[in-house]
């Protein structure tokens, strides 16, 4: 009997390399993700040092000008941090997005790999029973050829050898 083969390889390695694109995508999105968060705490963490900094005094005097300069700019960091959270939330929609292809990609390899394996089987069981059809075939053989010659075992005959050196004894 041949060898085993899958007719639909070509297709299942198709969706083996989808599976590894949408890993190498989904790698690429938690990237930017990760970049996205840093630059937040980057932002949160100057506008906390700029607040930690500021006395708002020049000696015993309130300094109006150096306040609303500091106040100008706190603004703009709460803008620039506001900005930053719409874009991690949007990464996070991205990332959402690619994870759901990569899961649907590894479901139909899956699929495909699940349905390799049955006909695998499928091919061992009828392959097994091809074998065995052999072998009684084999053996019911040897045992006509044993009653045609009286039922002489002991009989070394070079037709006797040849058919144990068959059967393999």
């Amino acid at each position: 009997m041949k060898r085993f083969t899958f007719d639909l390889e070509q297709v299942l390695r198709l969706k083996r390399w989808k599976e590894e694109e949408a890993k190498k995508a989904l790698a690429v999105e938690v990237s930017a993700l990760e970049r996205l968060k840093e630059k937040l705490m980057e932002l949160q963490g100057e506008l906390k040092r700029m607040w930690a900094n500021d006395t708002g005094t020049v000696g015993e005097m309130v300094d109006t000008q150096g306040r609303l300069n500091i106040l100008h700019y706190a603004r703009h960091m709460g803008s620039l941090i506001v900005g930053q959270e719409g874009e991690i939330s949007g990464q996070a929609e991205r990332l959402r997005e690619k994870s759901d292809l990569l899961m649907k990609a590894m479901q139909e390899r899956k699929v495909l790999e699940k349905l390799k394996d049955r006909r695998k089987a499928d091919w061992r069981k009828e392959r097994n029973k091809i074998e065995y059809a052999n072998l009684d075939e084999a053996s019911s053989g040897y045992l006509r050829r044993i009653a045609a010659g009286n039922g002489d075992e002991g009989d070394e005959s070079p037709a006797n050898e040849n058919l144990k050196e068959e059967i393999g004894q």
